[in-house]
């Protein structure tokens, strides 16, 4: 029988690994799109602006790195403060994805290429975090 604290080791490992594993799905697909399909990776520069930024591979490296992070540290909080960390975790974690695509979806200045490589990229990291975070997170 294992002891709270191999547990929480357990946890924290699994999570790791998926912040690990989005920053590797998050460069694949951007190698992928460049090397593989030839498309320049561009991200809206804002709400309605058709202006584009390109993105580079370290950024959407870091950008995969960040967001899990800040998911993990978010559901840390959820468990220390509620019985439904898991619930309410991953509803916010599904929203914030499903808000996330938005800006491929809908940004001008985007070819389809871009807009299906971004498409990807978000719900490669989204699929990498939520349902190993979920693992071991505390329920009602």
């Amino acid at each position: 029988m294992s002891t709270s604290s191999e547990a929480g080791r357990g946890t924290v490992r699994v999570r790791a690994l998926a912040t690990l594993a989005a920053v590797v799905v998050a460069i694949l697909v951007w190698v992928l799109a460049d090397s593989v399909f030839g498309v320049e990776l561009r991200t809206p520069d804002g709400p309605g602006s058709s202006e584009t930024s390109e993105l580079t591979l370290p950024t959407a490296a870091v950008a995969a790195g960040v967001v899990a992070l800040l998911g993990w540290g978010l559901l840390a909080l959820l468990e220390r403060r509620s019985a439904r960390a898991r619930t309410l975790w991953t509803r916010v974690a599904v929203g914030v994805l499903v808000l996330s695509l938005f800006a491929p979806l809908f940004a001008q200045g985007l070819s389809a290429g871009n807009r299906v490589s971004l498409l990807l990229l978000h719900l490669g990291v989204g699929a990498a975090v939520i349902p190993a975070f979920r693992l071991g997170a505390r329920t009602s």
